[in-house]
């Protein structure tokens, strides 16, 4: 009876602390429930959600920048080439300047103008035909020199003009990428909001289950007592009868059927991809020094001689589209349409991704409902 007395003590304890451990969001008076619980961890999947597709627009945004530096790189180059062209037209027109003016010079120079002279030239013919001959030549002369200086002339402004579109280019690029380095930072700032509200909600989920698990305590204690006063008040009973009673009692153990995959391949990538287990997560990483989501897959994948593309919304539109309920070791797993976030599919219900900024590869539960596609690579 004493025994009793004090199983019934600890249990009113336990529930009176639990009652002075209630949050402020919590009524103290209504037990914790698993529709609580489920949904806090609703909110939890949403918030990663969330911060997985601000990774990846980081991720893409990324690329995005060093495409731009790819191209003001080569726009640079031709602007380059251009001055060289520009130079070389600047010089040939000099030079053709030089020699049209030294001719003019020797003609003055016998006080002579250039038309006077080019008469002369033509009267001193000794034949008609002679006299048609020079004035061709002579006429040759000036529509060429005029047409040269015209080409030159020409050829400069348009090259010049080829430099201002491409510089005009650059610049473009250039705005483009502050506006895209401005996105980025809005990213970043709407991931660090996102992260505070996870946080959040990750305390109040561990505050919910250790409230939960002292009001389990209590009753588990409560129903010790009851079922210790029943077991007093049966003892004359026979010891068969509670014999069978216990056995009656006992659930059957669940047969458990380990998943089989007969593909040798599927266990080479699944092996390499838990050679990084523990590997930080980064923007644009696809390496071991740091993965995002697709730069795992593809990294795992070409380690094994196969390649993917770099982002996870084209390697959705790889391989062989599949059923999310047919999914084997190593399928791919997308969430979103086109994707945000990729993993691969280990069996056992679990698959193994690089989940989101402050975290690392890991291997965790699959749950076809949070996924949007499967793609089967190996054949």
């Amino acid at each position: 009876m004493i025994k009793k007395y004090i199983k019934y003590i600890v249990a009113t304890t336990v529930l009176a602390t639990t009652i002075q451990a209630t949050p402020a969001f919590a009524n103290p008076e209504v037990p914790v429930t698993n529709g609580q619980i489920n949904a806090v961890n609703q909110n939890i999947d949403d918030l990663e959600t969330k911060f997985q597709q601000l990774d990846n627009e980081i991720s893409l945004s990324i690329e995005k920048s060093q495409i731009l530096n790819e191209k003001i790189v080569t726009q640079q180059g031709k602007i380059k080439e251009t001055e060289i062209e520009i130079i070389k037209a600047d010089e040939d027109l000099a030079n053709h300047k030089e020699v049209y003016s030294e001719r003019l010079k020797s003609i003055q120079e016998k006080g002579n103008q250039s038309v006077v002279t080019y008469a002369e030239v033509l009267l001193s013919a000794g034949s008609i035909s002679e006299f048609f001959n020079r004035f061709t030549a002579i006429s040759k002369i000036i529509e060429n020199d005029n047409i040269l200086l015209e080409g030159f002339k020409e050829k400069e402004v348009t090259l010049k003009e080829a430099k201002e579109q491409l510089q005009n280019h650059i610049n473009e690029l250039e705005k483009s990428k502050v506006e895209l380095a401005a996105e980025q930072k809005q990213i970043e700032e709407n991931k660090q909001q996102i992260a505070q509200e996870l946080e959040a909600a990750k305390g109040e989920l561990e505050i919910l289950r250790a409230q939960q698990e002292a009001q389990l305590a209590a009753e588990q204690a409560l129903r010790e007592s009851a079922l210790e006063t029943q077991q007093q008040s049966q003892a004359q009973a026979p010891v068969t009868t509670q014999a069978t009673a216990q056995a009656s009692t006992q659930a059957p153990t669940p047969s458990v059927v380990a998943p089989i995959t007969n593909s040798a391949t599927a266990n080479s990538v699944i092996a390499t991809a838990k050679q990084y287990l523990g590997v930080p997560y980064v923007w644009g990483g696809s390496t071991p020094s740091g993965f995002d989501c697709s730069g795992f897959t593809s990294y795992v994948f070409r380690s094994v001689g196969i390649s993917l593309p770099r982002t996870s919304s084209a390697q959705q539109n790889v391989g062989t589209r599949i059923s999310l309920s047919q999914v084997q070791p190593g399928d791919l797993v997308f969430r979103g349409s086109p994707a945000y976030h990729v993993g691969i599919y280990i069996g056992g219900g679990q698959y193994i991704h690089a989940p989101q900024t402050g975290d690392v590869v890991k291997i965790a539960s699959f749950n076809p409902s949070k996924f949007s596609t499967a793609s089967r690579i190996l054949k």
